[in-house]
């Protein structure tokens, strides 16, 4: 029977022993698998779940301190050591592992991970005897990941999801259940069998998931509980533990939950559960839940498939809402033009306000709005009076922090904000000049709404025998309607966007009048000595500051390039493999083909007059000559690719932090790969040409991603200079003949060993048109480029100058004078001396 209440925006209960209940460390496991925690490599049991004497034949405490050769012969030992040498255990899961009993033989799958030093081995009871191969499991999936991606909308892709999970999962009811920004859930989609009630549009609270729940829900994808009436089982210990703490559970697929979920899943009368997390942008955006109401378990391999559905649409969130309110954002956008257009014509905000008074409040949807500068506050439509709007602006002022700050409940974090509620209910504010004091805030009046709850969200305080007080999960789930007051209508993600565009736009009106005052400021300072040098220094101080800025910024950058070129060629390696072994095959079949049809037409050359005309309309003669040629082409072209993945993975080196000795011309090739782009021939200039003269090298000890970096740097710029010589046309000419007009661009690079037998060097000259000397002895400082304003910041060459001389040291110099070319000269000695860091 639904509940009808009237009670203002629920508040927080003082009491969190959900959330401080540990979880992760539970001691404890599900009973349909053995857990065995081991020391490698001894492969030593340290620790041992207590249910090993009825799946594996042994007591828990006969098992601590032996190997685990008491579990497998060495045939299965062997097998398990080889998938071990694996950096990333979870390609290998599951590996199907015989143990012998007496009378009988039981396959497991035998599940591994790793964790705080030690290994996890945890077995299942296998119900397949092979696993799935990649091309197996991508056929079982395909079907539901192209019906997914096709969705429409994101209403379609929450109900296409849940109605695959339940096809592939078989239990009763499958749900998106999507959080709020104040951590509140709502059931979005639902796939059911018929005689169940429906928990589509119902709300749950977000102390129904702690947070510490929640937080094992973004590192693990999936967990699966298949009866839920299940006697949780101790972990044994040995004595020679490597730690006295219990051990981290966050990633055991048989992780005991906690007593407090298991007691609010028996109260919704489920017997079985599976949840899926959903991701957006590394957040935790939701779940597929997955009920069943008679116990139920899925082996590994369904539940891989049902993970990699839940992945899959993790990575179709972004575009699906962003999707949403397609008309409604171009709308946003057109008015932000007017509003931009009325800001290119005006000198001060001031003016701008007065001009789009209007649009402003329409281009977040806002019925009111307050442009504070300093003391003075201007009104636009619908706001609080008075001493009520002085004192709210004061305190957004005061807790701003950031540049934006946005809220639909303003009585949560500013409980005045009562009196004015039919005005100011939510509030959005942004910060144009904090130092000025300019702000503008805009305003939305309560909306009164009724909100669905299963059961009523306020948790039931008990009181244990020691008179303890904990949190019960509620006993009962029937409708709960809560009226919910003092909350406006939510800032839509696009609306906060549109405020932060006008951000931008009115800081770029207070920077000009901030430039004027400080050219007036800069001419008094100059006439005071004492200030000037004052000058200096924070100007000396902001250049460094800015310029460790950008280092970081730039190591980012080569970081996730690094990490995008490595994920790439490794997705991309075993599908061109594949091609490429088949069409050898494909080759060998068709030329089979072909020499069977020839042998035909030698015995049987008067073929009917229907075939005769099949055969020339399908111009088999051509086919014939033409199959072959194009099965080449084909071969060379995979060739090709499986060069360029190879080429992709030597740059990248994205396991290669350390000292090592690497192959210089591996680097300088991928580099050379990456920029091949623009080697090409362009609309308005020809091919630059490339001409390499590699020396015999030993290998170099070096930071492999650095040089890299150097390499990429200073290739760069040299496609540069050639660009702006053909833009110029004025190439400088290789043959010293300056009469002769010069039409090929040119980048030349040479690598040998240095005089002495002790370093490299890499020689990379362009025809560009070459700099003066005075820009030579700058190219090294940071910030100088001679680049047009937003095609460099100067730091490029200044970074490789730290990585080969601070980080190598080595030597970086240039040979350039107009009209000859730049020739930069790197120099790297072949063994580094650094001293290796002592850890105490």
């Amino acid at each position: 029977m639904a509940r009808q209440i009237t009670i203002p925006a629920l508040e927080e209960v003082d009491l969190t022993n959900c959330d401080r209940e540990p979880i992760h460390i539970s001691g404890h496991i599900q009973p349909h698998g053995v857990l065995l925690v081991v020391r490698e490599p001894q492969l030593e049991i340290l620790q041992v779940s207590e249910n090993t004497l009825h799946l594996l034949g042994f007591a828990p405490e006969s098992a601590i301190g032996q190997d685990l050769s008491l579990l497998f012969d060495p045939i299965q030992l062997e097998k398990l050591k080889a998938c071990l040498r694996n950096e990333n255990l979870k390609t290998v899961n599951p590996i199907k592992l015989y143990v012998e009993r007496p009378g009988k033989s039981l396959e497991f799958d035998c599940i591994l991970h790793r964790v705080e030093e030690v290994l996890m081995v945890e077995l299942e009871l296998a119900t397949s005897q092979e696993n799935l191969s990649v091309f197996s499991f991508y056929h079982s999936v395909r079907a539901t990941v192209s019906k997914i991606q096709n969705a429409k909308n994101l209403k379609d892709l929450c109900q296409l999801t849940v109605e695959e999970v339940r096809k592939i999962s078989g239990f009763d009811r499958v749900m998106v259940y999507q959080f709020d920004p104040e951590g509140n859930g709502a059931v979005i989609a639902e796939d059911k069998a018929e005689k169940l009630t429906p928990f589509l549009g119902l709300n749950y609270p977000s102390s129904d998931i702690p947070k510490q729940a929640r937080q094992l829900y973004s590192l693990n994808w999936l967990r699966l509980i298949p009866d839920i009436n299940y006697k949780p089982v101790p972990i044994v210990s040995g004595k020679n533990a490597v730690t006295t703490q219990p051990v981290d559970l966050s990633f055991s697929v048989l992780r005991s939950v906690s007593p407090i979920h298991i007691e609010y899943l028996q109260n919704m009368g489920v017997a079985a559960s599976m949840s899926i997390s959903l991701m957006k942008d590394k957040e935790l955006w939701g779940l597929i839940a997955c009920h069943n109401y008679t116990p139920k378990y899925l082996n590994y391999e369904l539940r891989a498939a049902c993970e990699f559905i839940g992945q899959v649409m993790s990575l179709e969130l972004q575009s699906k809402e962003g999707n949403e309110d397609y008309d409604y954002k171009l709308h946003l956008k057109s008015l932000q033009t007017k509003i931009f257009e009325d800001i290119s014509t005006s000198e001060n905000l001031s003016q701008v306000l007065v001009k789009c008074q209007h649009n402003l409040l329409e281009a977040v949807n806002a019925q009111g709005a307050a442009i504070v500068f300093g003391d003075q506050c201007y009104r636009v439509g619908q706001t609080p009076q008075g001493e009520s709007l002085k004192y709210l602006t004061q305190w957004v002022q005061k807790h701003l922090k950031q540049e934006i700050f946005y809220t639909d409940s303003l009585t949560k974090c500013y409980p005045e904000a009562e009196e004015f509620k039919d005005t100011a209910s939510g509030c959005l504010a942004i910060a144009i000049s904090p130092t000025q004091k300019i702000y503008v805030l805009w305003f939305r009046p309560e909306v009164i709404k009724t909100v669905n709850w299963a059961g009523n969200p306020n948790k039931t305080l008990q009181t244990d025998e020691d008179g303890n007080h904990r949190l019960s999960p509620r006993k009962s789930f029937e409708l709960w309607k809560e009226n919910v007051r003092y909350k406006s209508l939510p800032w839509k993600q696009c609306e906060i966007d549109a405020a932060l565009e006008l951000r931008k736009a009115m800081i770029n009106i207070v920077l000009c009048q901030i430039d004027k005052l400080e050219k007036l400021n800069r001419a008094l300072e100059e006439s005071v000595a004492r200030e000037r040098e004052k000058t200096a220094h924070l100007k000396t101080a902001m250049t460094e500051l800015k310029r460790a800025q950008t280092q970081l910024v730039q190591s980012e950058r080569m970081s996730s390039l690094g990490q995008l070129v490595s994920a790439v060629a490794y997705e991309v390696t075993n599908p061109i493999n594949f091609i490429h072994g088949n069409l050898i095959y494909a080759n060998e079949y068709s030329q089979k083909m072909i020499d069977l049809l020839q042998l035909y037409e030698q015995h049987y050359p008067l073929a009917s007059p229907e075939i005769q005309a099949k055969i020339e309309a399908v111009e088999l003669e051509f086919i014939v000559e033409d199959l072959p040629k194009l099965l080449g082409s084909m071969k060379v072209g995979a060739n090709r690719i499986r060069e360029i993945v190879q080429s992709l993975r030597n740059f990248s080196r994205i396991d290669e932090s350390d000292i090592k000795p690497v192959d210089i011309h591996d680097g300088l090739d991928s580099a050379l790969l990456i920029l091949s782009n623009r080697l090409k021939p362009k609309p308005d200039r020809p091919a630059i040409h490339l001409i390499k003269e590699y020396g015999s090298l030993p290998l170099v000890e070096c930071y492999p991603v650095q040089i890299n970096q150097v390499f990429m740097n200073v290739l760069t710029n040299a496609i540069d200079a050639l660009e702006d010589a053909f833009a110029n046309n004025n190439l400088s000419s290789q043959s010293g003949d300056k009469e002769e007009p010069v039409k090929c661009g040119q980048i030349r690079i040479v690598t040998e060993i240095c005089p002495g037998e002790k370093a490299v060097a890499v020689r990379i000259e362009d025809n560009g048109w070459g700099m003066t000397q005075t820009v030579r002895q700058k190219i090294f400082e940071p910030f100088f480029t001679t680049k047009p304003l937003g095609k460099g910041a100067g730091i490029g060459l200044t970074i490789s100058h730290e990585i080969v001389v601070e980080q190598h040291r080595g030597k970086l110099t240039c040979n350039s004078a107009p009209g000859e070319g730049t020739e930069l000269i790197i120099e790297i000695p072949l063994n580094q001396t650094h001293p290796k860091p002592i850890v105490k």
